[in-house]
């Protein structure tokens, strides 16, 4: 148990939490935009204590696992979804506040209507708000223990809370189209809360309590108390009475009607909503039937099934849990009293308050100002005062029935106003007789079948009603409803007009006669200042000179009637506006002059308008918002060429367009897409060509009061004038380029020996190549059969001299593919460790020989490039630092560069203690084939032109700074990526070997046309104990067909065009088949390493190293052991 003092201390801090996210939720969500899962949440308030606490006496009783109140929501959110859109779009249109205001729409604003309606409203809900301030008294109780008399202070503590709350965040301006966010985010949450806190329970129960559901219902179906609740009569009209019940509540509740149609912002709301709000109400009963047969299984027998929720974790002592639920409890309550307070404080300020007050001004100080502040200070009054009748309700009358049919009797009174809303909306025989006469009998059917026998149990000891007697008497009460108001709309049709007729046709006030000085006067001194000052901006007549003795237009007093309905209410506008107009006793030959004056002026007007408009350049044409031809010009029958009389007034524009585009002045596809732009009312400007030749552009515009203004303008002349522009600037262009051409001409001479040059060495690459990959391949073999012999040292020579004579070359090739423009870069991240580790390992051996000390600054930084003619660079670099130093060290190293930008870059760096460049020749060694005096005789002088070129297609800079005899340093600037993770190198493992003969027993088949380089080849892969078969070329593939080897190794260039991709799909016609396949070319594009990689090639470049081949087999065959 707790004590008083923290339950009150929890109440406290729940409450200020609300305040909290309710403020935060006003500065934050903009007002009038829509939030579709808020909204969905927010409908929630349905869920009260009855729901949190009573459904769980419904389940105990009836065994119903479904509540019917829910089904009934659920059943109207899918079949009578289009009667809540229709009911949210009058809403809208007509800036409705309250359930009174629409009923009373629909019978031409009537006064006594909407005040029936409030009062009705009044006698339903108060009550209802008392019972669920009983049920935080009873939750409280016992959750303390502590007898009902020693809390009331915490129901007045509580409902004071809720009241400042109502107030802060429902009135907190005069506007009552004013939408709340902060009261919506509030609503939201608490409806989160109470379905956790329920679940909370629930999932307590099956799991904590018991071993699961199963475990649970096995339990009660042997015991006697659970197994009623199993077997229990499951009371079918009773139920079908609370279905009926909960459609009324979706339409009727005033604090539901509050948050589905004053609260909503657009129809994208309630679409979500239509499947979100039902999803809500299923998971608010999913453990109802659990908690029920744990209740009846666990509780004494006099625990009220009310208090279940609440009992089970306290008769377990488990404390944190039933504050939870008390929480949960509390939140179900707090957000009913809010809403319900509110709804009821607007609906009571608006029709029944604020009209008394303004009348009894009106005759006692009729030109005093009537400040906003007073009317909103009435609207805050009002929700006090509904909120202290329920609370001492709640204190002095609260009865000791269950909340189910507490609940039952007062949404069964507010159902009175469900026949009258509906016929209104939809018979047009509805009358304002009708529905006063219906309400009267519903009213008084309902006090008699419910509200007395519950009276009689509550106060003279008679048995309580059953739910069947309440069922039956709520049905009755509606059937009388609805019989009153068919027989009294027949009655008063024949005896009269029908009143709703004009009203379904228009909701305008009756038409007034009221001076434009007195209506600006009136707006002046109610409305809100910003809203008085933008209405007299939005005006198109000049107000001082009005204010004298002109009259207001009916669209002007429908427009104030608007505003008005929307500060204080339809009732209290329209006296207000009946108090300002002209009664008729006015002197009858001023009202004459006036209608002369007024005639005199609209005609003059009227004939320079017209005159104006037949006499300008452009054809104008005015639909109205029906999309009917209301006016147009001479200029526009011209234009057109339109038959005399073939346009008339009220003509639908679909017409006049089917027509235009029958005699081909345009597709008649687009004929669709001009209406919607109509419809729509969007701005919209269209070009078009006739078959006359005329050029016509078409300029179309909303008009403020609806409709659509589309003026053409003949612009055949401009577009001519603009042509020949066009013509002549094609001209200077075409001389332009003819002179451009000529001057291009000599440089294309100057440059045709270098293009020869790089022409031929390009053709040339793969036959040079050729020789030099048989070459190698020899070679090394030779090197590896003479390792420990006198022949080792020449085999050594032959192989260093043939990696310089391809180093020279692949130099060649690769000038010749950056002055053709053919390397395109392939950047990627990685780390630079990787590759300057591998360079230094390379250059080691060279540099040792020589006596140079190479040293290397190891590195954890990431770069952005291309890896390998980023390699290429350091490469040359790293070359010539270890060419032209003959003593002393190298170093290789990175170094951080901090920049103005936010880019982060690095230097990658060559330090020499060689011979040094002198300043001036410092710009020449990066031309080609220039080498320095004292350098002849080593290299060819095209190493740092590669490195220039290469670093200018990567987008990096190269740095030099050297001093003579004392040394250089080569730097290439690249883009440091910042990686906090991930840089840590791969290291690939390959296992060793225990012997050479690594490809014992594996098939080979080899494509090559060049004989050499064949017999190498198959030389090599025998000595690693590999059978090989050749083919020259696809013609040869059948003698393989149907045979399975592990590798294919295909040159790229064979012999008539044919290429290695060719050869390999005619194989695979053949139905040969391959673990793996290799492509070897000295063509080291990006297309062709692409082309591979698409064809599922490995890709080896030319001259192929025995090494890269050996490893690539390791890597891609099976092992054997």
């Amino acid at each position: 148990m707790l004590s008083i003092w923290t339950v009150g201390t929890i109440v406290g801090f729940y409450l200020l939490a609300l305040f909290a996210l309710a403020f935060w939720g006003d500065r934050h969500l903009r007002d009038n935009r829509q939030h579709p899962v808020l909204y969905s949440l927010g409908l929630g308030v349905h869920c009260t204590s009855w729901a949190f606490f009573g459904t769980t006496s419904q389940a105990a009783q009836y065994g119903w696992a479904v509540i019917p109140t829910y089904l009934g929501i659920t059943l109207t959110m899918a079949f009578a979804f289009p009667v809540i859109l229709h009911i949210s779009r009058l809403c809208q249109q007509h800036n409705i506040s309250s359930l009174a205001d629409l009923i009373s729409l629909k019978y031409q604003h009537s006064h006594l209507i909407a005040a029936l309606i409030t009062l009705l409203c009044f006698f339903g809900v108060v009550p209802y708000i008392a019972l669920q301030l009983d049920a935080i008294t009873k939750s409280i109780n016992l959750l303390t223990g502590e007898p009902q008399t020693t809390t009331p202070w915490l129901s007045i503590y509580v409902a004071g809370l809720l009241a400042i709350f109502a107030i802060t965040f429902g009135t907190r301006t005069l506007n009552l189209t004013d939408k709340h966010p902060g009261l919506l985010l509030t609503i939201a949450f608490e409806s989160i809360i109470k379905l956790v806190a329920l679940w909370a329970v629930g999932i307590f129960v099956c799991f904590f309590l018991f071993d699961g559901a199963l475990d649970l219902i096995s339990n009660a179906a042997s015991n006697d108390s659970a197994r009623d609740v199993i077997y229990a009569d499951s009371a079918p009209w009773v139920y079908l009475s609370h279905v009926a019940l909960g459609v009324c509540s979706m339409f009727v509740l005033p604090r539901q009607f509050h948050m589905n149609f004053v609260e909503q912002n657009g129809e994208g709301e309630l679409r979500t909503a239509r499947w979100l709000f039902p999803l809500y109400l299923f998971g608010m009963t999913l453990f109802i039937i659990p908690i029920a047969l744990a209740g009846k299984m666990l509780l004494p027998v006099g625990t009220s099934s009310d208090a279940y929720v609440l009992a089970l974790p306290l008769h377990t002592e488990n404390i944190a849990l039933s504050s939870f639920a008390f929480i949960g409890g509390l939140s179900a309550t707090t957000s009913m009293v809010i809403v319900a307070t509110l709804a009821m404080g607007i609906m009571i300020s608006n029709n029944v308050v604020t009209p008394l007050w303004l009348k009894a001004r009106l005759k006692t100080s009729p030109n005093q100002s009537m400040q906003p502040s007073k009317i909103l200070s009435i609207r805050r009054i009002t929700v006090v005062v509904v909120l202290s009748i329920a609370l001492w309700y709640h204190l002095n009358i609260s009865q000791a029935a269950p909340l189910v049919k507490s609940g039952v009797i007062a949404i069964a009174l507010l159902a009175q106003c469900m026949p009258v809303l509906m016929f209104g909306i939809y018979w047009r025989r509805s009358s304002k007789a009708a529905a006063v006469s219906a309400l009267l009998v519903g009213s008084t059917c309902w006090a008699i079948f419910l509200l007395y026998p519950s009276l009689l149990s509550s106060y003279y000891f008679n048995p309580a009603p059953t739910d069947q007697a309440l069922g039956l008497g709520f049905a009755f009460s509606l059937l009388a409803n609805c019989i009153t108001f068919v027989v009294v709309a027949f009655i008063s049709s024949r005896h009269g007009t029908n009143e709703t007729d004009t009203t379904l046709q228009s909701n305008s006030p009756p038409n007034l006669l009221v001076k434009v000085r007195d209506l600006m006067a009136l707006t002046e001194r109610v409305l809100e200042s910003a809203t008085h000052s933008q209405l007299v901006k939005q005006l198109t007549i000049d107000v001082e000179r009005a204010s004298s003795s002109g009259y207001a237009s009916q669209a002007l007093i429908d427009r104030v009637n608007k505003l008005l309905a929307a500060q204080v209410g339809a009732p209290s506008a329209r006296i207000l506006l009946g108090a300002i107009a002209d009664t008729g006793r006015a002197a009858l030959p001023e009202l004459v002059d006036w209608v002369e004056e007024a005639t005199q002026s609209f005609q003059f007007n009227h004939e320079v308008l017209q005159s104006s408009v037949q006499n300008i350049e452009q054809g104008i044409s005015v639909v109205d918002d029906k999309l009917q031809l209301l006016a147009w010009n001479d200029r526009y029958v011209e234009l057109f060429a339109y038959p005399k009389g073939f346009l008339k007034a009220g003509m639908p524009i679909t017409d006049i367009l089917s027509y235009n585009a029958k005699r081909g002045l345009f597709n008649p596809s687009s004929i669709d897409k001009r209406v919607s732009y109509m419809r729509e009312g969007t701005r919209h400007k269209h070009i078009r060509k006739q078959p006359d030749g005329k050029v016509i552009e078409l300029n179309g515009a909303p008009l403020p009061g609806g409709g659509y203004v589309t003026t053409y303008s003949d612009i055949t002349e401009y577009m001519a004038i603009q042509k020949e522009l066009e013509s002549a600037k094609e001209d200077l262009e075409e001389r332009v380029t003819q002179r451009t051409a000529e001057l291009e001409e000599a440089k294309l001479q100057a440059d045709k020996a270098n293009e020869s040059k790089t022409k031929f060495l390009a053709a040339a690459g793969h036959d040079l190549m050729q020789p030099f990959n048989a070459a190698t391949l020899f070679a090394s073999m030779l090197s590896k059969k003479t390792q420990g012999s006198e022949l080792a040292t020449l085999s050594e020579g032959v192989v260093n001299s043939l990696d310089n004579a391809q180093s020279l070359l692949s130099m060649l090739l690769d000038m010749t593919k950056l002055d053709a423009g053919v390397l395109i870069p392939q950047k990627t991240e990685f780390a630079i460790d990787e590759m300057l580790s591998s360079l230094v390992q390379e250059f080691s051996v060279i540099a040792k020989q020589k006596g140079v000390t190479l040293r290397y600054v190891q590195t954890n930084v990431m770069v952005y490039s291309d890896k390998n003619l980023l390699r290429r660079v350091l490469q040359n670099l790293l070359s010539n630092a270890v060419r032209y130093t003959p003593k002393g060290s190298i170093l290789v190293g990175v170094r951080r560069i901090q920049t103005e930008n936010t880019e982060k870059t690095i230097k990658l760096c060559v330090y020499d203690t060689g011979l040094g460049i002198a300043a001036h020749q410092q710009h020449e060694i990066f031309s080609e084939f220039h080498q320095l005096d004292n350098n002849k005789g080593e290299g060819i002088g095209l190493g740092l032109t590669i490195v220039e070129k290469i670093c200018r297609l990567l987008g990096h800079q190269v740095g030099l700074t050297s001093l003579p005899g004392k040394g250089s340093c080569f730097s290439v600037t690249a883009t440091r990526i910042m990686h906090t993770s991930g840089n840590s190198k791969q290291v690939l493992k390959t296992e060793s070997y225990n012997k050479e003969l690594f490809l014992e027993n594996k098939r080979f088949l080899l494509v090559e046309n060049d004989e050499q380089v064949a017999n190498a080849m198959c030389a090599l892969l025998c000595d690693w104990g590999a059978n090989t078969t050749l083919i020259t070329s696809g013609t040869e593939a059948h003698n393989v067909s149907h045979q399975h080897f592990d590798v294919l190794i295909a040159d790229y260039h064979l012999n008539y065009g044919e290429n290695g991709f060719d050869v390999a799909a005619i194989l695979s016609e053949e139905n040969v088949s391959f673990a793996l396949k290799i492509l070897v070319t000295a063509n080291r594009s990006n297309e062709i390493r692409e082309k591979a990689a698409a064809s599922q090639f490995s890709y080896l470049p030319k001259p192929l190293k025995p090494a890269a081949l050996k490893r690539l087999l390791k890597q891609s065959l099976p092992h054997h052991h």
